[in-house]
């Protein structure tokens, strides 16, 4: 296993909302490395397009897939503005489509902002080219940790690894990057969080762990994401 690059900062609540919409800063470092010229390029739950706007000037084709035809309008709209003719979004679920339906041949780079599962590492096994690239970004298992569940689709560095080494990958780079935004008070952890999350945590229990965890004293919330840039093997995984 690689060795986790680790990062961490503090930072108050008003940059983190300033920083909402953006992507995350190790992810985007880990995308501007690569070189895309001639190269195909899939974006997995691509949402409205933030992840293809990035390697779309420098990239041959780049498909953004999603099962959310409203958020697709919106990334057609936008490509149709910035002029980008060889991008294409399509409406198709990434766990459990074969990705041949949206290109027949395999992909040179698989990019994946914020979806994850161990059938969509299976699926980037599968329809990456040998030495093609799997570029991630997931939930760290402390994100949100302060509400006493954290998220309910994180991953720790480890079990990336793992997953990616049993399909077929080599990981190059490994990566935890960790920002802790500190609250005055709970209404300032609502603007935050955004009225989407406050809802769902309203109604799962989770508001209430950090309602208990700002009684406590502890007036933060961690936003924590691990980063994986892999390759994909010729020969496919090692056995043990």
């Amino acid at each position: 296993m690689v060795t986790t690059v680790r990062r961490e900062r503090h930072i108050p609540a008003g940059q983190a909302m300033r920083e909402h919409d953006g992507l995350n800063a190790m992810f985007l470092e880990e995308l501007h490395r690569e070189d895309y010229r001639h190269r195909t390029v899939v974006d997995v739950g691509t949402g409205t397009g933030r992840v293809v706007w990035v390697v779309a000037p420098r990239a041959h084709k780049v498909v953004g897939v999603d099962n959310d035809e409203r958020r697709l309008r919106e990334a057609r709209a936008y490509a149709a503005i910035r002029g980008f003719n060889r991008v294409e979004f399509v409406l198709g679920d990434v766990e459990t489509t074969p990705w041949s339906v949206w290109h027949r041949e395999p992909f040179d780079f698989v990019l994946s902002n914020l979806i994850m599962s161990e059938a969509i590492v299976f699926r980037a096994g599968k329809h990456l080219r040998p030495e093609g690239k799997f570029i991630l970004c997931a939930h760290h298992t402390d994100h949100w940790r302060e509400t006493g569940e954290g998220s309910h689709h994180a991953f720790s560095d480890e079990e990336v690894n793992d997953l990616l080494v049993a399909n077929g990958f080599e990981v190059e780079f490994l990566g935890v990057d960790k920002t802790i935004v500190g609250c005055e008070s709970l209404l300032e952890a609502e603007r935050v969080l955004g009225p989407t999350i406050v809802k769902k945590w309203v109604e799962d229990g989770r508001w209430e762990g950090l309602a208990d965890s700002f009684a406590q004293g502890t007036r933060e919330i961690t936003l924590s994401y691990v980063v994986a840039k892999a390759r994909k093997l010729a020969h496919g995984p090692v056995k043990a």
